[in-house]
This record gives structure tokens, sequence and C-alpha cells, in this order.
């Protein structure tokens, strides 16, 4: 059980349970929604004398064993909230090693090799990528993708993508400014299809972003 929903149960129990009434942790187990191998487990984290869940506690030893699952769910968060920060600071160190990397690959001409990397780098970081960053990944993404001949598919997905996060962005000028200057790379009729989708979305971003400026 969720040790935060284990605490609730607690909770709802204390308040049905009369003070000086002993139950037996199978009992005590049925209220609480637990398995009553698993409550015993836990109360011998407070009381190592338990053999079973025959044995009887009191409504003060359930208090206790709440105290200790919140300390546990405390200590839980803070780790967490550590390992979040140093996942952060490796993400960030990753895109500015990475970033330039891929601007010495385009400048060769190393379309491939960059359009990998950007993939790799949004799978490793992308979660702590600025939405300024992704606009500007997915947009470049879209290009590369262009340049070396994939299918529209995947350049107009990119471009998607980088539309939604310059509507994060709340960049109206920015999303014209994509769908005027990658309009003319969809020719025929299957990457115009493609590159519809995007202008539709697009649009509709610019629309809902004007509305709201107008509001």
């Amino acid at each position: 059980m969720d040790m935060h929903e284990l605490v609730r149960q607690m909770e709802r129990a204390e308040k049905i349970w009369p003070d000086e009434r002993p139950w037996t942790i199978h009992v005590l187990a049925g209220y609480l929604h637990i398995q009553s191998q698993e409550l015993l487990n836990f109360f011998r984290q407070i009381n190592s004398t338990l053999e079973s869940d025959k044995d009887q506690v009191m409504p003060e030893d359930l208090r206790v064993l709440r105290a200790y699952c919140e300390r546990i769910i405390e200590k839980n968060a803070m780790e967490n909230s550590e390992d979040k920060k140093k996942e952060q600071i490796s993400a960030r160190q990753k895109i500015h090693k990475y970033i330039p990397k891929i601007s010495e690959m385009i400048g060769s001409k190393e379309h491939i090799k960059a359009l990998n990397t950007f993939i790799h780098l949004l799978d490793e970081s992308g979660d702590y990528a600025t939405p300024e960053e992704k606009a500007h990944w997915f947009e470049e993404m879209g290009r590369l993708s262009l340049k070396i001949k994939k299918h529209p598919n995947v350049a107009a997905n990119y471009f998607k993508s980088a539309v939604a996060a310059l509507s994060v962005l709340e960049d109206a000028d920015g999303i014209r400014d994509l769908l005027e200057t990658y309009d003319e790379e969809f020719r025929g009729d299957e990457a115009r299809n493609s590159w519809e989708i995007v202008a539709t979305v697009g649009q509709e971003s610019i629309n809902k972003l004007s509305y709201s400026l107008s509001s």
C-alpha cells in the first residue's frame, strides 16, 4: 500500500478506536485495508517484541506507528528532492556540453549525426530543457530532417513540437515565422498533407494567443 494512503487509513482508524480497547493486528489490518503480515512488519519497526498478527496493540501504538510512517514519507520526499536536483544538474550539464557540439556538426554538414545527437539529448535531458531551447531544438530537428530527406511526416512532427513550445512561450510571431519559413519546403501531395497538420495547429495557436491578448 502507498505510504500516504496508509497514513490516511490510520487517521480514520484512530477516530473510531476507543482509547482503552486493544485490537489485534489482524483486526486492525482489516480497518486499514492492508495485509496483516505487512502491518505486523510495520509494527515490528517500533516494537520488535511483536510475534504474530494475533498480538494486540493499543491506539497509542497506532499513533506512534503513524508518526513513524510520516517520518519515512518526509525522508523519502527529501531524498527525492535531492535526487531531482542532481538529475537537473546532470541534465543541464549535458545540454551545455552537447549544444556546441551539435552546432559544430551542423557547420561541418554532418546533418545525420547532428539530428541523432539532438534526439539523444532530448531523450536524456529534455525534461529539463527550457521552452526556448525546445522551440529551437525542434525547429532545427525539422530542418535537419528536410536536409537528409527524411519522410515528410518526420520533419512535420518536429515542426509541430516546435509550435507547441512556441505556444508555451506565447510567441505568436515565432509561430508565424516558422510557418512562413518552411511552407515552401513541403512540396508534393504527400509532403503537403504532412505540412497541413503543422499549419493548422500553428494557426490555431496563433488565434488562441491573439484572442488571449485581446481579452
